[in-house]
């Protein structure tokens, strides 16, 4: 049953805080501290930890917090051990669906311990698509253009309202890519890692590589992410080339 949160606003009206990612965080630095003492810490919710490590964990302790607070049972937490941009490890946590996504570097993308691996598709007109609009009011119109251009040329579209879960989804093949306009480092650090150790590939908005303090991303297989990137720039419209 939904029960009403108690919200605090950051930047923005639909930027939100609960106690759950206050609660959560909290949680979650004291075990890296008792675990990990000289290790950095980078958290969303909580000024940055430094201790002159070249690690760091970065944490993001709900990402989906719109969804949670509305009732919508889609949200994760996400953590990341970074050496400086490379991702070393990378674990997403659903807890509704008590899922639990995680790769290390040069091993194997796993979902509840099972190796995973990106979709096979490789046409935009057969790929399910998840998107999001990030808090940035002109990058999130340039991603409903690209719904507009695109819809209903492709199996689906779907706005996730967590960045973290539709990385995670790209690399277990539940959908075929996904693109966002405005990434923070907690919201991508172990999404990274997890689709390239599940086959796939995460580029920016141009093709150029992604590290964890990118922000405009596509991430998808490495049949399916020119034609991604063709959507972003306005370049590829699919049915059109067989009309």
């Amino acid at each position: 049953m939904y029960r009403e949160r108690q919200l605090s606003y950051k930047e923005g009206r639909a930027n939100i805080v609960t106690e759950a990612d206050m609660a959560a965080e909290k949680e979650i630095i004291g075990l890296l501290q008792h675990e990990y003492p000289d290790h950095n810490i980078l958290s969303e919710e909580s000024p940055r930890i430094a201790n002159g490590s070249q690690y760091t964990w970065v944490i993001d302790p709900m990402d989906g917090t719109n969804n949670y607070a509305y009732g919508i049972p889609h949200f994760s937490v996400a953590l990341a051990l970074v050496d400086d941009e490379e991702v070393l490890l990378g674990v997403t946590y659903d807890p509704v669906r008590k899922e639990v996504f995680a790769a290390d570097r040069g091993g194997v993308a796993r979902l509840n311990g099972q190796p995973i691996a990106v979709a096979e598709r490789t046409s935009v007109e057969h790929a399910f698509i998840g998107c999001d609009m990030g808090y940035e009011p002109e990058a999130g119109a340039r991603v409903l253009d690209i719904v507009r251009a695109t819809w209903p040329r492709m199996a689906g579209l779907r706005v996730m309202g967590s960045a973290v879960l539709g990385l995670a989804y790209v690399a277990c093949g539940r959908l075929d890519g996904y693109i966002h306009p405005s990434l923070y480092p907690w919201d991508l650090a172990g999404g990274i890692l997890l689709v390239q150790e599940a086959g796939g590939v995460v580029t920016g908005w141009e093709g150029e590589p992604v590290g964890i303090s990118s922000k405009r991303v596509v991430a998808g297989s490495k049949a399916i992410q020119p034609q991604l990137l063709g959507l972003v720039r306005g370049e590829y419209q699919p049915g059109l080339e067989s009309a």
